[in-house]
């Protein structure tokens, strides 16, 4: 193993970022024909609307957790020796624990990559026309790229603290 930084995001953080802004965009792609029928349904039921919300907002936990498990699944079958997924073994057609615990994990770094990625640029006070030298395409396009740019890394970060954590209860579960 490299001697890598604790400062830094090791690889596995970055991929798991880049991933779940895959998936988010897919996500997002996505909502436009369930924002469609919920937009229907709490037309002619007005007592779904809140349920609609809660269920839109927590959508991606269950989506994530699937995807996860059938990541793995295939992971399973092509890689059946490899050491890392050996600690997300899973079985069946229905997510485990694991699985869960990834989705809500994955749920709560899109709230906070979010939230961090909007403090950042308005801290930052990006005027997009003042870094035009730098990118010849359009502002909207460079404007998408720094944003991105900016998630992913806190998204990182936040996978990164996950994995910290995870290995300082398993340090601590082994020394006693």
């Amino acid at each position: 193993m490299i001697n890598w930084s604790s400062r830094i995001p090791y690889p596995r953080s970055w991929i798991s970022a880049i991933f779940l802004c895959l998936i988010l965009s897919g996500l997002v792609k996505g909502a436009d024909k369930v924002l469609e029928i919920g937009y229907y349904l709490t037309r002619h039921l007005p007592r779904l609307d809140a349920m609609f919300v809660v269920i839109a907002i927590l959508s991606p936990i269950l989506f994530i957790a699937i995807i996860h498990h059938f990541l793995n699944l295939l992971l399973d079958v092509l890689l059946p020796n490899n050491e890392l997924l050996k600690l997300d073994k899973v079985q069946g057609w229905n997510p485990g624990l694991i699985s869960w615990w990834k989705g809500l994990y994955s749920w709560l770094v899109i709230f906070l990559a979010t939230i961090i990625t909007i403090g950042v640029l308005d801290f930052l006070v990006i005027d997009v026309s003042s870094v035009r030298y730098l990118y010849h395409g359009s502002r909207d396009n460079l404007l998408v790229s720094i944003i991105a740019i900016v998630w992913v890394t806190a998204a990182a970060y936040l996978y990164h603290f996950e994995h910290l954590v995870k290995r300082s209860v398993i340090a601590t579960a082994k020394s006693q």
